[in-house]
């Protein structure tokens, strides 16, 4: 066991969290993991917690190990300091065939640092006491997809390693944190829509909240002009958007060669309609699972209270990260034929919007070519 009077985190916190229902079922699926966060992910540690691993007394052969698998980065910066530095398979040096890390088997829980220590849980202490689970984890979504019911929201006693904010935020604050925050889950939970109108009534809504934040939704007009889909100019429009992207993100590129692939010399249409078929019938529910994902990913970012994310920004992204969502799951799943291949495409995707600057990069793309009124989203998100 090592021996270091120093830990990452400054205080135990011991209080009650706001947590989605499924919180309290998730556990991590260790060795069973598919696509387990050991592997390939780009994961950043700050320059405080490179120096105490570095500073561990255990184990020679293990501290070898540990020396090794963190290096500073490229410009590195007190936040993001280091990185891990994957095996030529990609793995983390640490990680153990079973499916576990030598760091916290050798060293505990305390010396882990934050990203592993949690993942894929969120604490958050600033605007309310709050914790939920990232999309990008492949037990999250199947938690979120083992029923139908609304996403539900309770209390529970949670402790965690992890310094209290500086930042100290004004109750007026506080309340119209909550207040946006539960109008914007009402309306993406309202079923009497589809979830294409809800993202829109979303939209109408934040834009009020611009004027007035502690407006109600009785006091907005929802109604705006509905346009028929028309799935040559989306995918055409899709098609500029993804590829501005190319390159960047080896994960989303690998998803995005495979779609483009269907559609090589073919009806765009005609291929669309078909995989779209196929897609429905082997997922009725899809719309469910859709707004459950899209109502995680929000509580789970604090939307629309992104730091250094205007809000308008934040309500591009999230368009953006349903139609993406949706286009690469209808499309793949074409080729798929059981729930965890979509789970695997849904998940794989949340590595790069939910671990990159993907969503700012997004929303100021939808910026720079006039993608961002209510009107053009609205045909967008047809898909």
């Amino acid at each position: 066991m090592a021996t270091n009077k120093n830990v990452f985190a400054k205080e135990k916190i011991n209080a009650k969290f706001i947590v989605p229902s499924y919180y309290k079922d998730f556990t991590c699926k260790g060795g069973d993991c598919r696509d387990s966060c050991c592997k390939e992910w780009k994961v950043t540690i700050p320059m405080n917690q490179y120096f105490l691993l570095h500073g561990l007394y255990c184990n020679k052969k293990v501290k070898d190990k540990i020396d090794r698998t963190f290096r500073p980065v490229f410009k590195p910066t007190n936040e993001r300091y280091a990185e891990i530095v994957h095996t030529q398979n990609g793995d983390c040096p640490l990680h153990k065939e079973n499916g576990y890390c030598l760091l916290h088997e050798t060293c505990g829980e305390e010396v882990l640092p934050w990203v592993c220590r949690y993942y894929p849980r969120g604490p958050r202490l600033d605007y309310q006491n709050e914790a939920s689970c990232a999309n990008s984890c492949e037990k999250t979504l199947e938690l979120l997809f083992a029923d139908d019911e609304l996403i539900s929201f309770e209390e529970k006693q949670l402790t965690f390693l992890m310094n209290k904010p500086k930042e100290i935020i004004s109750e007026n604050k506080k309340n119209e944190y909550k207040s946006i925050r539960d109008n914007c889950a009402t309306i993406l939970s309202n079923r009497n829509f589809t979830l294409q109108k809800r993202l829109i009534h979303l939209g109408i809504y934040l834009k009020e909240t611009q004027n007035n934040p502690l407006i109600t939704l009785d006091e907005i007009n929802f109604l705006f002009a509905e346009e028929n889909s028309d799935i040559k100019w989306i995918y055409n429009v899709l098609s500029e958007v993804l590829s501005h992207f190319n390159g960047r993100y080896p994960r989303l590129l690998e998803q995005l060669d495979q779609v483009k692939k269907i559609y090589e010399d073919s009806d765009i249409k005609l291929i669309y309609l078909k995989v779209l078929e196929k897609f429905e019938n082997q997922f009725p529910n899809h719309e469910i699972m859709f707004e459950k994902m899209l109502i995680n990913d929000l509580f789970f970012k604090q939307f629309p209270f992104q730091k250094n994310f205007k809000l308008w920004d934040q309500y591009l992204s999230i368009c953006g990260t349903y139609v993406l969502l949706r286009y690469l799951a209808i499309n793949l799943s074409y080729s798929k034929d059981t729930s965890e291949d979509l789970i695997d495409i849904l998940s794989k995707t949340f590595t790069v919007i939910d671990h990159s600057e993907f969503d700012k990069e997004l929303a100021d793309y939808f910026n720079d070519n006039n993608l961002n009124n209510l009107d053009i989203l609205a045909k967008i998100t047809l898909i």
